[in-house]
């Protein structure tokens, strides 16, 4: 069997005594561990074989199968789809950093508790060296509706006080298991919630993630003074939460932004050659956002809705505007299933689309 990838969790060299990651100074060249703890059917479809169509995420695995066979079904795959040599890999390319994302499991859910998750990522900790952001991809209820949040379906997590504080009391576990002395400066980012989706009813959403996002960075902060605390847009203007800046109590909080070329009516009629230079969009928001809180692009791809064949020249322009406008990036992912290469870090570093070692710059 291929050693597992919670190699990965590691020690990682001791940065400035401020905390464990120059963030600001040094750009994050990161990649997401997708489709390996939160299922994703169209990035994992192995994991769903020989069950019925409607069966598309986590939960209604589980359903489907029973406790005992999905969980033999999930450990299966958490061991072999990110390997060691996976890690080094990325290592060796120049990346610095990697997500594990996480999806709130529950008795009722017929999942193990997440808190066996750090323990599965301690007990396969090795030496490779890169920084890890732990990232709650899925709060009971579901933030968003979809698959990558463990339960598709309808939008829950906003609408009960017991969602948010179950959340809080996960993003704490995580806060307090990477807070150890083997863990402290290598866990260096703390994500409170993934995609978080407002709209059909956004001045309460709004307000309810707004008090969650303040409920889950102090408990960030009871047990963990380093680790920055990164929270996700929700798709809305960047300015809503230069907040986070500006109010004393918070301190150490990253804003993420994800940015992809691929969803959405208004790529469909791009060239080729304007999706290489449609990262040049970004450049002032993101320069304006980073001069406020640390900046990253928590998500993008090489997808295009057309088959294009310059897949290099979009990923210099993206990383080049990422890492000097912003603070850097998490490419989504590391790998599909479905070998769609514009969609998998490993594919794009075989095919030499993205060369992070080097010096991208984006010429706007």
């Amino acid at each position: 069997m291929a050693r597992s990838v919670l190699a990965l969790f590691l020690v990682a060299c001791v940065a400035p005594l401020t905390f464990a990651w120059p963030y600001g100074e040094q750009p994050v060249r990161g990649v997401n561990l997708g489709g390996w703890l939160v299922l994703e059917k169209w990035m994992t479809p192995n994991v769903f074989s020989g069950l019925p169509d409607n069966v598309n995420d986590e939960y209604k695995l589980t359903q489907h199968l029973g406790y005992a066979e999905a969980e033999k079904r999930l450990r299966s795959h958490w061991d072999t789809w990110v390997t060691e040599a996976d890690i080094i890999k990325f290592k060796n390319a120049g990346l610095n950093h990697a997500t594990g994302l996480l999806t709130l499991r529950t008795a009722n859910h017929g999942f193990p508790e997440v808190g066996t998750m750090p323990s599965r990522l301690q007990a396969g900790a090795g030496p490779h060296g890169l920084q890890v952001m732990m990232d709650l991809h899925g709060a009971p209820g579901s933030q968003n509706g979809n698959d990558h949040s463990g339960q598709s379906g309808s939008i829950g997590f906003y609408y009960n006080d017991e969602n948010l504080q179950r959340s809080v009391n996960v993003v704490r576990q995580i806060a307090r298991w990477a807070n150890a002395s083997e863990w402290r400066n290598t866990v260096s980012i703390i994500q409170t919630l993934n995609e978080p989706i407002l709209w059909d009813d956004y001045d309460y959403r709004l307000g309810r993630l707004k008090d969650y996002y303040g409920m889950a960075y102090h408990a960030v902060r009871e047990v963990n003074d380093l680790a920055v605390v990164a929270v996700h847009d929700a798709f809305i203007d960047l300015t809503n939460w230069y907040y986070f800046r500006d109010d004393p109590q918070y301190w150490w909080v990253m804003l993420d932004t994800h940015l992809y070329q691929v969803f959405g009516d208004e790529y469909q009629g791009l060239t080729c050659e304007q999706h290489a230079a449609l990262a040049c969009r970004y450049r002032d928001r993101l320069g304006d956002a980073n001069s406020k809180l640390w900046t990253v692009v928590g998500e993008w791809s090489l997808a295009t809705p057309h088959s294009c064949n310059n897949q290099g020249d979009i990923a210099r322009q993206q990383i080049g505007v990422y890492e000097n406008s912003g603070s850097g990036y998490f490419f989504w992912s590391h790998n599909n299933g479905q070998n769609w290469a514009e969609w998998s870090m490993k594919h794009s570093l075989d095919n030499g689309w993205i060369r992070p070692s080097e010096n991208n710059v984006a010429y706007c």
